[in-house]
């Protein structure tokens, strides 16, 4: 019997122990805390506001050649007690965390194909190799039908072929030390010793320590307990506060770096997840998404395209992911451009740039006539201008001309 993945410890290398209070993150579960991770999971899922497409493509080529096709119902909500952008997310989810994301097919039609699915969380799957060379899939425990399993798995692991590889197990050694930057600058919050606010007697009054506590507790008693007591000094005394020290100054300067090596981990520009130095700062959305499409999404997107259009549909036909929904520029720029592009080659229904708007299609009476086409004939003969007509024909009396 192979290798099997189960528990919540899928991505975690052997040497992770839980227990060891230095680490951080080890599993999925804890690299949701990082705020850098939950902003990237948030771009990726940006992919579930997309519609699924039922198209006919050319064959072994999804999306080359599209022919869209009336959309089925199992297309808008393939798990019925789940709506589509959630179905979708939850799969992105364990895919960059994991590295794998899988569903059940629960119910087929008279020809064969898929009816409804179901989602299940990765940590409750499992996979074995019996030596058949071919996955024997676990869920709960319980060994379930291969052929109803449709698993997307992100790469491959070298040590075993049937299981993909997350961004967890990948880089858990990055993302384990923005934790611990997180938890280091935090403590250094809740323990420092610098006191908020500093209260100096008045010249010629008696101090003394008793004194200058029963005025700590005084100030506390009125304003409330804070991080720091009062500091009471006697008069003459210079104390200058450090909102940061050093040290804190340079923690601030790391965790800037370590949230680029996230966005890098997650293959995504720094931008995106608010590291500094970023290359989209003064781009328009269009552009910016087009970029993210391809650089980011379209690697995903494309896996899952194809892993459910094999599993869900007949041969020659394809499930999409609108990408149109990420493609739409600010309203004011797709006004001006669809404004210049009157060319009938290229818009020949007027309803496409609305279609790429976003709007609804009108029905062909709102659209102005045409202006009526001339005949270049006619325009170019001299005799058909207007005003001007064509002298009779006298008679043949059969005589000649008499000259």
């Amino acid at each position: 019997m192979g290798t099997v993945w189960s528990t919540n410890m899928i991505g975690a290398p052997s040497w992770v122990d839980p227990k060891h209070l230095a680490r951080q993150v080890w599993d999925a579960q804890t690299a949701r805390s990082v705020p850098g991770v939950g902003r990237a999971l948030g771009i990726y899922g940006m992919a579930a506001a997309c519609a699924l497409i039922h198209a006919r493509t050319a064959p072994g080529s999804p999306g080359s050649g599209r022919d869209e096709l009336g959309l089925t119902k199992f297309l808008q909500r393939p798990d019925p007690d789940t709506a589509l952008p959630t179905f979708i997310g939850v799969h992105l989810e364990d895919f960059m965390l994991q590295g794998n994301a899988l569903h059940l097919v629960t119910a087929r039609r008279a020809d064969d194909s898929p009816a409804a699915v179901r989602w299940f969380p990765v940590h409750r799957w499992g996979v074995q190799d019996k030596g058949d060379g071919q996955p024997t899939y676990l869920l709960d425990g319980e060994e379930v039908d291969r052929d109803d399993v449709v698993h997307v798995r992100r790469g491959s692991d070298p040590n075993f072929e049937w299981r993909g590889i997350g961004v967890v197990e990948q880089h858990v050694a990055t993302l384990n030390q923005a934790g611990l930057e997180r938890a280091a600058q935090s403590e250094n919050l809740a323990n420092r010793g610098m006191p908020n606010v500093v209260i100096t007697q008045p010249p010629g009054s008696e101090f003394e320590q008793t004194n200058a506590d029963e005025v700590a507790e005084k100030w506390e008693e009125r304003f409330g307990t804070q991080t720091g007591r009062p500091g009471v000094f006697p008069a003459g005394t210079n104390v200058t506060p450090l909102s940061w020290n050093p040290s804190d100054q340079q923690l601030n300067e790391a965790r800037k770096m370590t949230l680029i090596d996230v966005a890098n981990a997650f293959n995504l520009d720094g931008w995106w997840i608010g590291a500094q130095g970023g290359s989209h700062q003064y781009k328009s959305p269009a552009p910016m998404f087009l970029t993210l499409l391809r650089t980011s999404l379209n690697p995903v997107l494309k896996t899952f395209e194809d892993e459910w259009s094999y599993r869900w549909l007949p041969y020659g036909r394809a499930v999409l992911f609108d990408r149109l929904e990420l493609l739409r520029d600010d309203l004011q720029t797709m006004v001006a451009t669809f404004a210049k592009s009157t060319s009938k080659v290229l818009f020949p229904d007027p309803n496409e740039p609305r279609q790429w708007m976003g709007f609804p299609a009108l029905p062909d009476s709102a659209w102005p006539a045409p202006p009526p086409q001339l005949d270049p004939a006619s325009q170019d003969d001299p005799a058909d201008a207007p005003g001007e007509e064509e002298p009779p024909v006298p008679a043949d009396d059969g005589e000649g001309d008499a000259a």
